[in-house]
């Protein structure tokens, strides 16, 4: 599921962002060129966290923008952003956050399979780091394939 959803694309590494907005744009700005989402959906990403808080940092230096579909995702869609310098959401010590994803999902339950594969990697700590250090997007997807076929 994440080989249809994440592609050199959709990765961008060793981006300069000013704030967690900023870095929002960034995470979106591959799914909205493949036309995956509507701009609308960036948006919406950036008011839930303004709405419900920083529950989108959801590890150490890691955080997940998301929002609900609402007409404004055309496919599952997932990218992957590393910053040069971490941006702070107010998440305590889950702050500040260098490594992001933007997920883009149609419905309540067609990517929980993305999730679980998701999920597989973030807890592979030596990968994080490498994926934070890599500058290759090719490189990233080999690594995600080679943990996901573990």
């Amino acid at each position: 599921m994440i080989y249809q959803a994440l592609s050199q694309n959709t990765i961008l590494l060793n981006e300069s962002a000013v704030d967690w907005r900023e870095a929002a744009k960034k995470a979106g700005g591959p799914l909205l060129d493949n036309q995956s989402i509507k701009k609308e959906y960036i948006a919406d990403m950036i008011e839930s966290v303004h709405e419900f808080g920083p529950y989108i940092v959801i590890a150490p230096g890691i955080a997940l923008f998301h929002a609900r579909p609402e007409g404004n995702v055309n496919e599952i869609c997932l990218s992957l952003l590393t910053l040069e310098k971490p941006v702070e959401f107010g998440a305590g010590d889950k702050d500040p956050v260098d490594l992001l994803f933007a997920l883009g999902a149609v419905d309540h339950d067609s990517h929980l399979q993305l999730m679980a594969e998701l999920m597989k990697i973030l807890k592979d700590s030596r990968l994080i780091e490498r994926i934070r250090t890599a500058t290759d997007a090719n490189k990233v997807l080999e690594m995600i394939k080679k943990k996901l076929e573990e």
